[in-house]
Order: C-alpha cells, then structure tokens, then sequence
C-alpha cells in the first residue's frame, strides 16, 4: 500500500469535509499533518487509497467512521491545573461571590458548571478537585459539573479517570496523594472515584446549542484557534444562550 501524502485536491477535499462537520478550518501548512493522521486510520480498514477512504465518508455516512475520523484528525494535549491563574479565580473569586449571592437570597444554592470541549476530562476534574477543597461551605448545594468534546473516545476516557504521568506535571504532591493512586509500574494515575462521581461527559458539537438549563460558569480554552470567524461567532452565540 502506497501512501504517502494528500494531494492537494484531496486535502482541499478532507478540510472541507472536516469544517462541515466540526467547524475547524486546517490551514494550508496542516496537509503532512492531516496526511499522517488518516493514513494510520487506512491502513487500520485496509483501505488503498485517500480517495477511497474520503468516498467512505461522505458516501456511506457511517456514524461510527465518521467518530473515528474526527477522533484521528483533532489534536488533544491538556493538563490538570492548565493556567494555575484561571483556577485560582474559580477558587478566590468565583466562588465566593456565587456564595454570598446565595447567602444574601439573591440567587437560589445551586451551581451548574461546563468545561467545554474538554478533551480527556483533566479541565473539569481540576474544577471538580477545586470544589472538594472548599466542600464545606457548599454543604446542602446542588452542583453540576459537565464536561463536552466532539470526540467520543476522549469522552470515554474522561468518563475512566486514567492518566499518563505528563497529565500531572503541574499538580502538587499534596493533591496527587489526595485526589489520585498511582497505577502499577508507574504506569499513570486514576483519579479517586469520588471524582468521577461529580463529573458528568458527554459529546457535544459547540456549533450546535447546548440544550438544558443556563450554566453558572462555562470554560473553554484553545479550541477557538482551530475555527475561522464564521465558527468562532456561531459557538461564542452558543455559548452565550446556554
């Protein structure tokens, strides 16, 4: 089997495709990038050509090829505690105003949190661990944590809580005793099912609305420098209603 590298035809063909479907626009330098990635997948299905597989896609619309495509073709690196400021203001300063907005009968105690497009799970976990640290002064509240990204196997293995060590690079000792065990043969860590517990995962496409009551604080970090103006603009209207 020989491939080697999209045509130039063929990736104005996959880009296309992909930006109906996701809303990422692949810039012109992406095509070694894109090539590398669906070749992998081709030669998973034993399929010969580029142009085959492209026909596969769009002709037999299979929905289950079509996750394994968009799984193979976004890029997902994240860490716990990711821009240690933008926790320290969930923490310091969110927080405690949602509290005294509750306290003052301004606002009823429940909480509803979205970490958009969070990839394997390491966002809402952190805000998850956020929360446990300062349990005691939302005793009684009703709290919600919700985490959404396009891919379904980074879904599933957010919905896992498993690891590799770099995910951890920027959590302290103290917290990874406390809120994680480490696998076999330094393998990785799982995080404590009690987490787990106050996370929920789900897929979500950011350029369709997301349906349910408003969320108190939505995150959402990086996916925007993969859309052009059109998207951005379609998501942040999404965003804002929900």
């Amino acid at each position: 089997m020989d491939l080697t590298k999209l045509t130039p035809e063929e990736f104005d063909r996959f880009r296309t495709f992909i930006y109906g479907e996701t809303g990422i626009r692949l810039a012109d330098g992406k095509i070694t990038l894109l090539s590398n990635r669906i070749r992998r997948r081709l030669r998973q299905l034993d399929i010969g050509s580029f142009e085959d597989y492209y026909n596969l896609l769009t002709q037999n619309k299979l929905p289950r090829e079509l996750e394994h495509f968009i799984d193979a073709v976004t890029t997902n690196e994240t860490h716990f505690f990711r821009t240690g400021g933008h926790f320290e203001w969930f923490t310091d300063s969110f927080l405690p105003t949602i509290r005294a907005q509750a306290a003052e009968k301004r606002r009823p105690k429940s909480l509803r949190i979205w970490s958009a497009a969070c990839s394997s799970g390491e966002e809402l976990y952190t805000l998850a661990i956020c929360l446990d640290e300062v349990r005691h002064q939302f005793a009684g509240w009703d709290i919600s944590l919700l985490g959404s990204d396009i891919s379904e196997t980074m879904i599933s293995a957010a919905r896992k809580g498993i690891f590799p060590n770099r995910s951890l690079d920027q959590t302290t000792d103290e917290r990874r005793s406390r809120y994680f065990a480490e696998l076999p043969d330094q393998a990785g860590w799982s995080i404590r099912p009690r987490l787990i517990s106050m996370c929920e995962f789900q897929r979500h496409n950011l350029l369709t609305p997301m349906p349910g009551d408003k969320f108190d604080c939505i995150f959402i970090r990086n996916v925007f420098i993969y859309f052009d103006r059109k998207s951005k603009q379609t998501a942040v209207q999404n965003l804002i209603h929900s």
